[in-house]
């Protein structure tokens, strides 16, 4: 992690980190050379989240960060890219708000949940590996990292979007 384009000051970071403030108080690009992370606006991994794979990002836009600011962060363990190897998680959602519940099984990436579904999802279950949640359809706007656990409102009345 560094400033703009790679210069200045930088930290090498090798696992987990909940305060990256004392290392480096600004951060606008980062080289991941291994390995999927999460980056948090927030000390103790809270704020905003950024989900990076390996590459390099020069400036904070490239990681659809909304400022500078990136104070810890975290490497994700149950990343599964192949198909071989399945994820899967229960969506749960409400026709009203006062009548029947509906599940629905997801088991690959979707660019909208709204195309499957045109009611508020209330809750989510992961039974395997992880989920990044979009705010936005097309995979845009702000990211939550789920993994495996059961996960219900406040979290997801923010209205994710779309799931990969």
């Amino acid at each position: 992690m560094s400033c703009q384009d790679f210069q200045g000051k930088s930290y090498d970071c090798k696992g987990d980190s909940a305060d990256l403030y004392s290392f480096i108080r600004r951060c606008n690009s980062v080289k991941v050379q291994a390995g999927w992370w999460v980056l948090y606006e927030r000390n103790n991994f809270s704020g905003y989240q950024y989900i990076i794979g390996p590459g390099e990002y020069t400036g904070y836009g490239q990681w659809m960060g909304f400022n500078d600011c990136v104070r810890s962060c975290k490497i994700i363990r149950n990343v599964s890219l192949q198909k071989t190897q399945h994820r899967k998680t229960h969506l749960i959602h409400s026709t009203t708000k006062h009548t029947s519940f509906a599940i629905f099984s997801v088991t690959d990436n979707m660019n909208s949940l709204r195309e499957k579904w045109s009611c508020q999802v209330m809750s989510c279950k992961v039974l395997q590996g992880s989920w990044v949640f979009y705010e936005h359809p097309n995979f845009t706007g702000r990211q939550y990292l789920l993994e495996k656990g059961e996960y219900g409102s406040p979290f997801l009345t923010r209205q994710t979007s779309d799931l990969k």
